[in-house]
């Protein structure tokens, strides 16, 4: 039998949450907009039960807040930003050591798959894949470690992190250090350097950190006294 991972596939309503949260966190929704379960459905063609449901996403996401008729969106601050990647750090790190102590070969295998296509993303000059490839790249951790709770913790912040990711865009010459930096974490990964995976990671993660908090779009009323 093939050693393939299950297909998932994505719900209405999860399709409709990733175009809300792209278009909240870029800020073509800005903070405080109320969104109408009636008038988002009618925008989008679906019925009120997708839009409830990816408000429900959203809502856990910390993306939006109230109920019924007085959802509002909410923005990403850096402190915001601050806290989401340093849970996620806690999160990765923890991954990563568990991976390396229980299923390090097979994390290397799932490492330099996505690293091909990260490759293949410098290659082609698309931010966009490589984006995906990179979501992919640090999943893997979570994937090897198989702790059920961890996972789940993870994949409730993905979506926004990933979602961030996109928004900021990589410069094209931003490509090929990055994926110089993601092959050396593997390489350490592969030779089970605990230690100095950590120390990478966390200098990773950090600079990551720096360039979404400089992509968030200021406040409405700091753009006006900036004019």
């Amino acid at each position: 039998m093939l050693n393939v991972r299950p297909i998932r596939v994505e719900s209405l309503g999860e399709k409709l949450a990733g175009e809300l949260r792209r278009r909240i966190i870029v800020g073509d929704v800005p903070a405080g907009t109320r969104l109408v379960e009636e008038e988002l459905a009618e925008s989008f063609r679906v019925s009120r039960g997708p839009v409830r449901d990816a408000i429900k996403i959203l809502r856990a996401e910390g993306l939006v807040t109230g109920t019924g008729r007085n959802v509002v969106t909410c923005a990403l601050s850096e402190a915001d930003i601050d806290e989401l990647m340093a849970l996620r750090e806690s999160f990765e790190l923890l991954a990563v050591e568990r991976a390396i102590a229980t299923s390090r070969d097979e994390l290397a295998r799932e490492l330099a798959a996505a690293l091909v296509d990260m490759d293949a993303a410098v290659a082609d000059r698309d931010a966009t894949a490589f984006t995906t490839a990179d979501i992919r790249f640090h999943s893997s951790f979570f994937e090897a470690a198989r702790l059920t709770r961890l996972g789940v913790l993870w994949n409730q912040f993905r979506p926004t992190i990933e979602g961030l990711l996109h928004a900021s865009g990589k410069r094209m010459d931003d490509l090929a250090p990055s994926a110089r930096e993601h092959h050396d974490l593997a390489a350490l990964i592969a030779a089970g350097r605990v230690a100095e995976v950590k120390t990478e990671l966390h200098r990773h993660l950090q600079k990551t950190c720096s360039r979404l908090q400089a992509a968030v779009p200021s406040p409405p009323s700091q753009r006006r006294a900036d004019q």
